[in-house]
């Protein structure tokens, strides 16, 4: 139960020890001890809760504090690192030669597990994870009064905390050395770490129009006018930067910008935005960011003496005075929003001022009052108010004359293809990864520059900045520590039943319906539609296109969500996910049974897991989606290892062994179709299923024809008949007598091979009517069994049948939409085309068949669509496009990853386009190439075509003697194929 309440989260840890406090309670007794030691406890406990810290526990004088949980935070490890200094600080302002106060910190960020203590509640909240040791590590190598910091801290810092670095450090217990740097106390400046701190890893890219627009605004500031500009938009889609770069050229065009940044960790300070607001509009002004500053200007207005009392005790520098303590709090707010209107009015006498507040959705009550109120108290002030927030900020200037809004929105693809341009460099080893770089930044800048420092500092990346290369060992696109901090943030804000709803849809995928999250949480769907609609509020998902549902607003908030969970609440939510969907679908085929094989997977429900992935490849297969369906084979077949006993497990395996056929064939694994039916074998004489048995032989058959071996085939093809016969199984038989056909044209027996393909349309006439992928087949059988009997009829001359065979073929495609069957079509159609000197119709054809082959990856057909789309374009007067596509296909050995026809499609049709070429010695060379290779493989059909384009290219070449033997042999063959469309003339050329 406790587990299923922990989660995995991004946090920094902390751990504090005092030094040599043993030694100082030791030296000033019992009483006084106990004084300096709630002193130091006091200053390290303020510390943490000062930047919104969690303290865990004191061990002894050592304490551990947690930032990130357990509420996240996107700042955690900025607001460790200013714990830490502040700290110091702290220590540093309280020692005495008497009583030294020293502390030394160690500090690191990453994933840990966290939720409810232990059964013995020795503690409330536990925390495991390599961070706590890691930080412990780091506090023991720190010397007294230091604070060192891991490598993994400053990639989520960046700049924004000043340190010096002491390099990497052999740290037991850690295989790789740790990059440790130390923090520089006294040096961090304000905690509102304005714009011009921060590191931008890339160019501003596709904000031109925004730029723009935000100049013209300036420009009317600059004329005298009191503007005020809000910049919108999710997380990291580029509000900063945008602000950053106009502040530049403002700055570089006369504006004086004063920038700060709203934290979290601040938003409980009274007025403490305004006070940091107020020390740079100080700072501006002389170089000092203290009260005495205002009494050193030289503008007109004077302070008054409740201007320096305000300012006093706005920015906490000493006493304010007896009067103005004596001012009531409603008078004190008064007299500071008069101050700081003050103070902005004095800044914009010496020209026009902007300030620029970077995440004021952040800010506290009272300054965003105080900023509100400008706009009525410097109305002709040359003052431009620029804020950036967050999409679902809500304010009240809407509707105020002088304020305008801004959307960003998500960069084009374009422009997001230009910056991944600049971050990454041109080098070709990058084209993939650049690809799932962009496809998962999905248009967000940020998202895409922290995945690539990620992949950098795994070391996925090497070289310079905009100059790099991929390795060999890629890792995984792993969701960013930073990205998983900044929707950690929002998610926890969320309330607790919100949250769990959202960590189902996380887990279930889009479209987010309530129905299902309402199944998967066992509530009404009132409450599951409530909580969507409060995430929706929160900026985490959208209303989708599709009426009622709901989607993620971008990809990787869903994988941030489902990250956290453990492996026990992410297996049960699995589960939920499983029974929810089943539920939803009824009686009805599911579909998408591959999303139910999912869940079902990795809800460890392994039975249901292998049942609904077999139904997956058979959807994928039908759909031409073999890479699909084998990618579900791996996941079936390893949910069927699983299921227990072995007697459930075997039909689990077999059946999917035998659904895979069909896909690996069709991409041409015949080395895995091979080694899937010696499994196949095994498992079905385990299980003494003769039924069974005879499908793998029918197999078995297919893959002989495939790889060649026609004689063996039509044994394991007749043995598979019998079997199915004796088991009366229609459907097995049928799939035999076409196996039985597609061997005998293999051999060339095409008088055989036609009675096949009439027997099986009139013996099985109700089975091809169904239109169906027969189990483990790549093709529709009924388009099968057309297709080949016109390719025997157009060998055989009767070119008419043959045509309205292929018809026929098309007819029963009109209605079905399969890539394998209807490129199978083509490739007859077009042979068919070229028997009737057709050529460019059948170069026409062959050019879709392969534009279908690529789009679906049929591996199986692309070498012969590409031997014969060569062939037909040297036969219509293109012979050097031919040999540009043939020979190159040659060369890589394209044909290895079809059947072995293609071992005579290649030469036959290579020599055809020699010959058209004018390069007649080499035309001889292929040909003999087609001769042999179809005689090694008894194709007898194709070796009378080869020898009589042999003859047909001797006696172009005048070699008459050699031309009437091989014509004489041609015609033999043809006799024994019974093809009496075979003369003796030569193959047609395109100068004929």
């Amino acid at each position: 139960m406790l587990d299923a309440q922990r989660e995995l989260k991004q946090v920094t840890v902390l751990l504090a020890d005092l030094c040599d406090s043993t030694a100082q309670v030791v030296q000033t007794g019992a009483e006084d001890g106990q004084a300096y030691l709630d002193t130091a406890y006091r200053l390290m406990a303020e510390a943490v809760a000062t930047y919104g810290g969690t303290r865990m526990q004191w061990r002894g004088d050592e304490l551990l504090a947690l930032f990130g949980a357990p509420i996240a935070q996107e700042d955690h490890a900025l607001r460790a690192c200013l714990a830490a200094s502040a700290m110091l600080e702290a220590m540093k302002a309280h020692t005495t030669v008497e009583a030294p106060m020293r502390v030394r910190i160690g500090i690191d960020s990453g994933e840990v597990i966290a939720g409810p203590g232990g059964a013995d509640l020795s503690t409330p909240y536990r925390v495991d994870g390599p961070p706590i040791h890691l930080a412990s590590r780091l506090e023991k190598m720190a010397a007294p009064g230091t604070a060192q910091v891991s490598g993994n801290t400053m990639q989520l810092v960046g700049d924004q905390i000043e340190t010096r670095l002491l390099g990497k450090r052999e740290i037991r217990g850690f295989s790789v050395p740790v990059d440790v740097h130390e923090i520089t106390v006294g040096s961090q400046g304000s905690a509102a770490a304005p714009l011009a701190r921060r590191r931008y890893l890339g160019p501003l890219v596709g904000r031109g129009e925004a730029i723009d627009d935000l100049k013209a605004i300036a420009e009317r500031v600059r004329a005298g006018a009191f503007c005020a500009v809000g910049v919108r938009g999710e997380a990291g889609i580029g509000k900063s930067r945008l602000i950053a770069e106009l502040c530049t050229h403002l700055r570089e065009t006369g504006f004086s910008i004063a920038p700060v940044t709203a934290r979290a960790y601040a938003s409980h300070v009274p007025y403490g935005l305004v006070a940091d607001l107020a020390r740079v509009l100080l700072r501006l002004g002389s170089g000092s960011s203290g009260v005495d500053a205002i009494h050193t200007e030289t503008a007109p207005g004077q302070p008054t003496d409740l201007h320096t009392a305000a300012l006093t005790d706005l920015l906490d520098t000493g006493d304010a005075g007896s009067a103005w303590r004596a001012l009531s709090p409603l008078q004190r707010s008064e007299r500071i929003a008069n101050t700081f209107a003050w103070l902005v009015r004095e800044r914009t006498r010496s020209g026009p001022l902007v300030l620029a507040v970077d995440d004021v959705f952040l800010a506290d009550r009272g300054s965003l009052r105080l900023l509100e109120l400008l706009a009525r108290r410097l109305q002709s002030q040359p003052l431009l108010v620029l804020m950036s927030y967050r999409q679902d900020y809500v304010h009240r200037w809407s509707d105020a004359p002088w304020f305008a809004e801004h959307w960003i929105g998500p960069l084009p693809s374009a422009q997001m293809v230009k910056l991944a341009q600049a971050l990454l460099g041109d080098d070709e080893s990058l084209h993939s990864v650049r690809a799932a770089l962009l496809d998962r930044a999905d248009g967000n800048p940020f998202f895409l520059e922290q995945m690539v420092m990620t992949l950098v500092d795994g070391g996925s990346l090497l070289g310079p900045p905009g100059a790099y290369r991929c390795t060999s060992g890629q890792s995984p696109l792993g969701v960013p520590a930073s990205i998983m901090a900044v929707i950690g943030a929002r998610v926890d804000r969320l309330p607790a039943e919100t949250k769990a709803s959202l960590e189902a849809a996380a887990i279930v995928g889009e479209p987010l319906l309530s129905s299902v999250v309402a199944a998967m949480r066992n509530i009404d769907e009132a409450a599951a539609e409530s909580h969507l609609r409060q995430a929706m509020s929160g900026g985490l998902i959208a209303a989708s296109a599709s009426a009622g549902a709901y989607a993620f607003r971008h990809g990787l908030v869903q994988e941030s969500v489902a990250a956290t969970l453990t492996r026990s609440r992410r297996s049960q939510l699995h589960r939920a996910a499983f029974d929810a969907l089943r539920l939803r679908s009824g009686d009805q085929p599911s579909e998408n049974p591959g999303v139910l094989a999912h869940h079902a997977y990795n809800g460890e429900q392994w039975l249901s897991a292998a049942e609904y992935a077999q139904r997956a490849m058979t959807r994928s297969i039908a759909r031409s989606d073999n890479r699909d369906a084998l990618r579900v084979f791996s996941l079936g077949l390893e949910a069927a290892r699983r299921v227990e006993p072995e007697a459930a497990m075997l039909p689990c395996e077999l059946a999917l062994r035998m659904e895979a056929l069909g896909a690996q064939m069709a991409v041409g694994l015949f080395d895995a179709i091979v080694s899937n039916l010696e499994r196949a074998e095994y498992v079905t004489r385990t299980l003494g299923d003769t039924r069974r048995q005879a499908a793998v032989s029918l197999q078995l058959a297919v893959t002989l024809w495939t790889r060649g071996s026609y004689r063996q085939g039509l044994e394991a093809a007749a043995n598979a008949g019998a079997v199915a016969l004796a088991a009366g199984s229609r459907s097995l038989q049928m799939a035999a007598m076409q196996a039985r056909m597609m061997l005998n044209h293999g051999l060339g027996r095409y008088a055989m091979a036609g009675a096949d393909a009439a027997e099986v349309e009139r013996e099985f006439a109700a089975e091809l009517r169904a239109r169906r992928l027969m189990p483990g087949w790549a093709v529709i059988a009924s388009v099968n069994v057309k297709t080949f009997l016109a390719d025997t009829l157009i060998w055989k001359g009767e070119l008419d049948a043959a045509q309205a065979a292929c018809d026929a073929a098309y007819r029963e495609l009109a209605t079905e939409d399969h890539a394998f069957s209807r490129v199978l079509v083509d490739f007859v159609q077009a042979e068919l085309l070229l028997a009737q000197h057709r050529p460019e119709e059948a170069v026409t054809l062959l050019r879709s068949a392969l534009e279908l082959c690529r789009l679906h990856e049929l591996s199986n057909m692309h070498p012969a669509i590409v031997a014969y789309l060569g062939g037909a374009m040297a036969r219509s007067g293109q012979a050097l496009q031919a040999l540009a596509l043939l020979e190159p296909a040659i060369a890589a050995k394209v044909s290895l990853s079809g059947g072995r026809y293609n071992e005579f499609y290649f030469p036959f049709n290579h020599a055809i386009a020699l010959r058209e070429a004018g390069r007649m010695d080499e035309a001889l060379v292929a040909a003999h190439g087609a001769c042999e290779a179809a005689a090694a493989l008894e194709q007898r059909g194709h070796e009378a075509r080869a020898l009589q384009l042999l003859a047909s290219i001797e006696a172009d070449a005048g070699r008459a003697q050699d031309a009437a033997l091989h014509a004489q042999q041609a015609l033999a063959a043809a006799r024994d194929c019974g093809m009496p469309g075979l003369t003796d003339e030569p193959v047609p050329s395109s100068h004929a």
